[in-house]
């Protein structure tokens, strides 16, 4: 089965000097490092948005490609993160208009992080958001105030910026599972992925068996 469960961490540490890491992991350990400062009501894209860990090329999906965004978090309290896919916003106000997204009061990375407990999106978004073949997507981190530069012994847990996001990538022929799943409105997980699989072979093998029946009620030819 071509599903797998993707996480992609974002963080605004790097090596003094450096804003930008293209195509690495996130550092973890302070040593000589610095934070990039974030201007406050300015959005940074995780994925291209030129500060932290970066990849080099947007994240758009091929023909046979679906991803399931199922969870999302951030950090610190006053930095919120926006999921965007092509033009359109995820999080939006009632009236319909794009916010800067949810923040770490409602969803800290980690859950728990400051005292800060995240219990209703413990499990992740609710309904996921679906990303379908060819569709561009992204994430993008807006500082509500502004978030200044650390330097040396100064950076710690509490004065880095995150953002979290998992989801599952689903691609090949499991991808033309996925869009009969969305087609007759069942929820795009593994499980339903795999049981759809398997009930197709059932219904193929009950029909082998049938036609296997009706063979035998018919005359012998030598």
């Amino acid at each position: 089965m071509s599903v797998r469960r993707q996480v992609y961490e974002w963080r605004n540490i790097l090596p003094v000097g450096q804003t930008v890491s293209l195509n690495k992991p996130p550092i973890l350990k302070p040593n000589n490092v610095h934070t990039v400062a974030l201007p406050a009501n300015q959005p940074v894209d995780i994925f291209i948005g030129g500060i932290g860990n970066n990849i080099d090329i947007p994240a758009k999906l091929t023909a046979t490609q679906f991803v399931v965004i199922d969870a999302i978090a951030v950090w610190p309290e006053s930095l919120a993160a926006q999921i965007y896919v092509e033009t359109s916003r995820y999080f939006q106000d009632p009236d319909g208009t794009p916010t800067e997204g949810i923040t770490g009061r409602i969803v800290p990375f980690p859950n728990g992080h400051n005292g800060i407990i995240n219990w209703d999106y413990i499990t992740g978004l609710n309904p996921p958001l679906y990303i379908l073949p060819h569709q561009t997507w992204g994430i993008e981190v807006t500082p509500l105030e502004a978030i200044p530069e650390y330097t040396g012994n100064d950076v710690t847990d509490e004065n880095i910026s995150f953002c979290f996001v998992k989801y599952l990538l689903i691609d090949g022929a499991d991808a033309l599972v996925a869009k009969k799943l969305i087609d007759i409105g069942w929820e795009l997980t593994p499980e339903n992925i795999q049981r759809y699989k398997e009930d197709i072979v059932r219904f193929h093998l009950r029909a082998g068996l049938s036609e296997m029946d009706e063979l035998e009620g018919l005359e012998r030819r030598v």
